[in-house]
């Protein structure tokens, strides 16, 4: 009897997620944007920018994470700055997610184009000399057969990381840069060709969907169906600027075969339609053992952007959920009311179509 107990005190535990040492614990957030108001509020007195108040609450949200990933949704192809629609962002907002922990970054998006080649091509320089990773777009085709998949060895285990876009907001790059688009028949060769890496995990970064659509349509729903099939381990989408729902599929045996998160929304934009205000973290956990490697825990957190006017001068800020309800003093009455608002229906909505992703909790 005593076995018995002893049995199933360690499942409990297991199942309760007190994960091992060598658990691997990945984050994703979405979409860094920056819109002119943004730019605008970075610029120091001295004529320097700096977004690390930007992130300042969110930074020790995510600093448990050994490895962390997000959408970067401009160009940092130096100045003249702009916002929308063609986006050209200080080389400041990349040394601030570096300072945050940002350990990876798509460059695939309907963005990547805006500045042309030089665009491409000093966006990848800035990310290489900060030592950040990046996937999805290539300065030539030597960089491309070099670096994609990109291949990233974390505690141990190797991970394979793809990224695509649905287009460039019919922006041509132009030769010799690339920039990965959804082709189903190029993944399947992407997917063969990881493999022969032999990764632990597959993870796709795609930007495709329907802008401020608060639900996948069937294109998402049927290209991700076909990339778990081909190999696909999790799927993090981008790009609709609002939180879609996400789902884990678990097999008979109670274990997570594969996991998609359609669209995790805005980590921050200047952007006003509705919803848009929100955007959602994802935590993955994964471990390997001498037989196979598993997603054992997936789960999500919610961030509020916040824009409040200091000094005469709008900021912004990402404002975690798990820090939202103790800081009545960041926010008047009326914005409270509205955040509070958009914070518990979209936890409503996703509590209702969420499949085995469920809020973290701290």
């Amino acid at each position: 009897m005593k076995r018995i107990f002893l049995f199933a005190f360690i499942c409990f535990v297991f199942t309760n997620h007190s994960f091992a040492s060598d658990t691997l614990r990945l984050v994703f957030i979405g979409d860094i944007m920056q819109h002119s108001p943004q730019i605008n509020a970075a610029k120091m007195s001295d004529g320097t920018y700096n977004y690390d108040s930007c992130f300042s609450f969110v930074a020790s949200e995510i600093k448990y994470a050994d490895f962390k990933v997000a959408n970067l949704e401009l160009t940092l192809s130096g100045a003249p700055y702009s916002g929308y629609p063609c986006f050209s962002a200080p080389d400041a907002i990349a040394e601030t997610l570096k300072k945050t922990g940002i350990n990876l970054l798509s460059t695939a998006n309907n963005h990547s184009c805006d500045r042309g080649s030089k665009g491409i091509t000093r966006t990848l320089d800035v990310l290489d000399e900060l030592g950040i990773y990046h996937a999805g777009t290539y300065r030539n085709i030597a960089e491309k057969i070099f670096s994609h998949p990109q291949i990233v060895d974390i505690k141990g285990l190797r991970i394979a990381f793809l990224s695509y876009t649905y287009g460039t907001n019919g922006l041509p790059f132009a030769y010799p840069n690339i920039v990965n688009l959804i082709d189903t028949t190029e993944i399947a060769k992407d997917i063969k060709l990881a493999k022969k890496y032999n990764p632990d995990m597959i993870i796709c970064l795609i930007h495709w969907g329907l802008e401020y659509q608060l639900k996948q349509n069937d294109e998402q729903k049927t290209l991700a169906q076909f990339m778990i099939s081909r190999g696909i381990n999790l799927i993090i989408g981008s790009h609709p600027h609002v939180v879609q729902p996400m789902e884990a599929q678990i097999d008979n045996a109670g274990n997570i075969k594969s996991a998609v998160v359609y669209s995790l929304g805005n980590a921050v934009s200047n952007q006003n339609y509705e919803h848009t205000d929100i955007g959602a973290i994802a935590h993955v956990s994964i471990v390997k053992n001498d037989t196979a490697t598993k997603i054992i825990d997936c789960k999500y957190s919610l961030i509020l952007r916040h824009r409040p006017v200091e000094n005469g001068k709008t900021k912004f800020y990402i404002i975690p959920s798990s820090k939202f309800y103790t800081n009545h003093q960041l926010f008047t009455a009326a914005e409270y009311a509205a955040l509070r608002k958009t914070l518990e229906n979209t936890r409503k909505r996703l509590n209702a179509h969420n499949k085995n992703f469920v809020e973290k909790i701290d």
